[in-house]
């Protein structure tokens, strides 16, 4: 319409200037929101990572050193049980239950998930976390996702894979936005 002005030699009117003006307005005050919210969920990223590593690191601290390193190296000897490595255990998979119902949640972006995940997976594979994944999983029994979800990390064979074995439910769609993501089909946000 504006070029239609425009080739016709034209003047364009103050009301239609008006109107263009509100326009770009709203174009540049609908990008401007945009940008706010997309940096304040990098911020919320930060800040969980942030928080998260710090509770990891107080729990590592606690861990039995012995422990930790033959968890890590399977051909390192394995420390008896004890309630101190039983405890530590299960702070440990608190922490992770924590991130697993952040990413489920659709709090954590799916690079972070991914990166944490991987170091996840090769930490619950170790001989100490699945000796005593035995005695801690009635910990976790009111949330059957959540232990198949480390079932299935302590048991899958190592591969080159860094994809997500997340279990999830589906979430409920929107009206007419098509059908909702389920398992292992999170999308990013």
């Amino acid at each position: 319409m504006l070029l239609l002005y425009i080739f016709q030699g034209m003047k364009l009117s103050s009301d239609v200037l008006v109107q263009l003006g509100q326009v770009g307005t709203l174009i540049l005050g609908s990008l401007g929101v945009w940008v706010a919210m997309f940096n304040q969920r990098r911020q919320l990223n930060a800040q969980i990572f942030i928080e998260i590593s710090r509770r990891f690191q107080d729990v590592l601290r606690m861990f039995p050193t012995e422990a930790w390193l033959a968890n890590r190296n399977p051909s390192a000897p394995l420390p008896p049980s004890s309630q101190e490595i039983t405890d530590c255990t299960l702070y440990c998979l608190q922490i992770v239950a924590d991130v697993y119902h952040l990413r489920q949640g659709r709090y954590i972006s799916k690079r972070l998930w991914s990166a944490w995940e991987r170091e996840i997976r090769h930490t619950l594979k170790g001989p100490v976390f699945r000796r005593e994944w035995n005695t801690v999983a009635v910990e976790f029994s009111h949330n059957g996702n959540f232990q198949r979800y480390l079932d299935t990390l302590m048991r899958a064979k190592s591969s080159g894979s860094d994809a997500a074995v997340i279990l999830e439910p589906s979430y409920p769609a929107a009206a007419g936005s098509g059908p909702s993501p389920t398992a292992g089909e999170l999308p990013d946000r």
